[in-house]
């Protein structure tokens, strides 16, 4: 993991401390393709977030994102993707083809975006069931 990634992860777990103080967060730090960075537990609904790091802020387009789409689908869980920077266009369309309401890609890069993670995850909080 790059140091600016590891950096990305520190700032995000501050922020979802910050954002639900009184939530669970668990930090998966072993890399891995198919599961997500962290799980957020809020009022008893998990939230999955996976971070992604440009070093440009370039167009995204979530090729990384496969294998834990998959693991999401079957499992029926919500996802929010996190990007620092770039054009989360692509990827928020690949996203939706495979996880349909039950996720969202936002760009956050600090505490200015904390309003656009707080109305990604509340959303998703929001809906009902699990699975389809």
């Amino acid at each position: 993991m790059s140091r600016l990634a590891t950096r990305y992860d520190a700032e995000v777990d501050e922020a979802l401390k910050r954002l639900w103080p009184r939530a669970r967060v668990y930090h998966d730090r072993e890399f891995t393709r198919d599961r997500a960075d962290f799980l957020l537990v809020v009022r008893g609904r998990g939230i999955m977030i996976e971070t992604k790091v440009k070093s440009d802020p370039g167009v995204f387009r979530g090729s990384t994102l496969p294998p834990l789409l998959d693991r999401l689908q079957r499992d029926g869980r919500r996802l929010v993707v996190l990007l620092n920077q770039g054009d989360p266009t692509p990827a928020r369309e690949l996203v939706a083809a495979r996880l349909g309401g039950k996720a969202r890609v936002i760009v956050w890069s600090g505490p200015g975006d904390d309003a656009d993670l707080r109305d990604a995850v509340e959303a998703l909080i929001s809906i009902e069931s699990r699975h389809p």
